[in-house]
């Protein structure tokens, strides 16, 4: 598949404020999309500033919010940097790769661009992103037409205004677009990239990633511990809409990985430690996620998703490239 996904979960994430300080969940969250098949992580300062140390991070994307933010961008050496059209203005300031962002809504995108190239030079972005909420019978026509009027890649954002968004995303790839946008985790929005990930397998026969359910799992997980508000109640349907109950877990490989077992100590040692005396006589997939500090409602809608996955969630975490650049 040459579409790269691009996830923004990151962006505007409302962290928990138990895990406000623990870059480590973040990091291993980032590890689970990658595995999952996310080709890059858009991030926001709120996010960057929670990780360890994203410089050279082959897999990162900085979004610009407020105009200063250019200096993040050029001191962390970002693959890309995505600028709002608003900000446009500071393109002379951005030292890397820069993705101009165009909400388009529903308007036609032409008539977007032709008045957006009229007034902005276009040439010097590396890609542009259009964000709109899209008809997906369009999207393939859409694709041809845009190629044939500039040779700048892009990137689609559907939205989720017409309840289209993952339809959308799904022709887009199937398009051949340069990139598509989504976000783990949140379909209200936009579309999500879990659901975009198991389509493709299931229905269109596109593995992005051989461990895709396993980086799923995964990164519903660790998402479920840092984010507030998490629900992975949509997940569990996902599964069981498009993996139809075939696949069921057997044995859980309950061995931690150094990064884990680190993790469980501090939750461990927390209030909620108590949790641990309370999973003497659960499977061992409930057991270890409990005593990772998984609230019980939490826990169960996350077995319920691995129920339906033949897979080992608690094997080491894939590693984006550069990992040494961020420990």
């Amino acid at each position: 598949m040459k579409t790269a996904l691009i996830d923004r979960s990151l962006v505007g994430m409302e962290f928990n404020d138990n895990f406000s300080n623990d870059k480590k969940i973040l990091f291993m969250y980032v590890c689970a999309l990658i595995e999952a098949g996310a080709s890059y992580l858009e991030l926001d300062f709120n996010s960057v500033m929670r990780l360890p140390k994203p410089s050279g991070a082959e897999n990162y994307i900085f979004r610009i919010n407020r105009p200063e933010e250019f200096v993040v961008a050029n001191a962390l050496n970002f693959a890309y940097v995505v600028i709002p059209l608003k900000f446009s203005y500071i393109l002379p300031k951005v030292e890397i790769p820069a993705i101009l962002e165009i909400e388009t809504g529903d308007a036609d995108v032409f008539d977007v661009l032709q008045i957006v190239s009229s007034n902005i030079d276009l040439t010097p972005y590396s890609m542009l992103r259009l964000v709109g909420d899209f008809e997906p019978d369009s999207i393939h026509s859409m694709i041809n037409t845009y190629r044939r009027r500039t040779i700048i890649p892009v990137d689609i954002c559907p939205k989720n205004t017409g309840l289209t968004a993952l339809n959308s995303a799904i022709s887009a790839i199937k398009s051949d677009s340069d990139a598509v946008t989504a976000r783990f985790g949140d379909s209200k929005s936009s579309a999500s990239l879990e659901e975009v990930l198991i389509m493709l397998a299931s229905m269109h026969k596109i593995i992005v990633s051989p461990n895709y359910l396993e980086g799923i799992c995964k990164a519903s997980l660790f998402l479920s511990m840092f984010s507030v508000g998490t629900d992975c109640s949509n997940l569990a349907l996902m599964m069981k809409k498009y993996m139809y109950g075939t696949h069921r877990i057997e044995n859980v490989d309950v061995t931690l990985s150094r990064e884990e077992a680190d993790l469980r100590r501090i939750i461990s040692s927390s209030n909620r430690g108590n949790l641990l005396r309370k999973t003497l006589n659960r499977n061992p997939a409930e057991r270890v996620l409990t005593s990772l500090g998984i609230e019980r409602e939490m826990t169960e809608q996350i077995i319920k998703v691995i129920n339906n996955c033949n897979v080992e969630i608690f094997k080491r975490p894939a590693t984006p490239p550069n990992k040494e650049d961020l420990q």
